[in-house]
């Protein structure tokens, strides 16, 4: 008898994990069960579990995964220079559109273990806070003279990643506007960060 060849666990991890995203992509994080992930990978239902051994550990690897694919496209994005500054903040915003970390991490954030998952990734360097990274962002545009000196910028990072992150996770009855409703609010608030100040109205002196 041909001895069956050895299973490649790591190869069979990618492979799913791969399917896995597919299927949030699909049908949402609710949608991804072991038994969804073996029928899109065509499998039997216990090759999901010899690469994980429940959907908690999917889950987790998979937001791992996400977040720190997420991480390293915006840390490209901060680091291109230039641009208008309304479309590079719509960029910032479609990156994390695209991605699934945001609905994984608002999935994994229900779980009573939430803080030690996501704070391993937080600890490998694997995500930081994008209100940061969106003041590190305004900070340089503003050294570079496309932002106004006298703009907070860490006050006008906050706002605008918690109204992109409202955006994201917004549901029904409360969606959030559509995306040329937001480029649109995005594009005022870039108007007002470039905008040159108006001078001082002289003050009035009675008749």
């Amino acid at each position: 008898m041909v001895p069956r060849p050895a299973l490649d666990v790591g190869a069979l991890r990618e492979t799913l994990l791969s399917h896995a995203r597919a299927v949030v992509a699909r049908d949402g994080v609710d949608g991804l069960t072991m038994r969804a992930l073996a029928t899109e990978a065509g499998m039997a239902v216990g090759m999901s579990y010899k690469a994980f051994t429940s959907r908690e550990d999917l889950l987790r690897e998979l937001t791992w995964r996400a977040i720190a694919d997420l991480a390293r496209q915006v840390d490209e994005w901060a680091a291109r220079p230039g641009g208008d500054l309304a479309e590079r903040l719509m960029e910032f915003s479609d990156l994390n559109a695209a991605s699934d970390a945001p609905r994984l991490v608002f999935h994994v954030s229900q779980w009573s273990r939430r803080a030690e998952v996501l704070q391993a990734a937080v600890d490998a360097g694997a995500t930081r806070s994008w209100a940061t990274v969106m003041r590190e962002f305004l900070a340089a545009r503003q050294r570079d003279g496309d932002v106004r000196d006298d703009v907070d910028v860490e006050a006008f990072a906050f706002v605008l990643t918690a109204a992109m992150h409202h955006v994201l996770v917004s549901e029904e009855p409360f969606p959030a506007p559509d995306r040329s409703t937001f480029a649109r609010y995005v594009g005022a608030v870039a108007a007002q960060l470039t905008a040159p100040r108006r001078p001082a109205e002289p003050p009035t002196t009675g008749a």
